[in-house]
């Protein structure tokens, strides 16, 4: 098993504990996080390159592996994922570039 599939496993063993501690409040994340990402003029896979791409400029490394594994997993190509980090980049300067970095890892990692 790769390091980046462990970790997200670990990040949704830890939700999943969140959930069991705090059902109803987590229920209502589902909610947000499931109308969110709903098929619309937007694609799915788009809008988890989007959330990737805040994930990278606000330097959450869960959220990176997170949201990468979202955005593959909706059908994402590496072309567009390492466009989207490329505006990561530009919004978010020296830190976003070691972020993004970390995201090309975790995407190729989770191949």
């Amino acid at each position: 098993m790769s390091q980046t599939k462990q970790k997200l496993d670990e990040i949704n063993g830890r939700l999943n504990g969140l959930f069991k501690a705090e059902r109803q409040t987590m229920m209502a994340f589902k909610g947000l996080s499931d109308a969110a990402t709903r098929p619309g003029k937007i694609s799915p896979a788009l809008k988890e390159l989007t959330a990737m791409a805040i994930a990278v400029a606000k330097g959450c490394d869960d959220c990176v592996v997170y949201h990468t594994a979202a955005a593959k997993k909706h059908g994402a190509s590496r072309e567009e994922f390492t466009e989207m980090l490329a505006v990561a980049v530009e919004m978010s300067g020296g830190p976003g570039a070691v972020y993004a970095a970390k995201a090309v890892v975790a995407f190729d990692e989770l191949e």
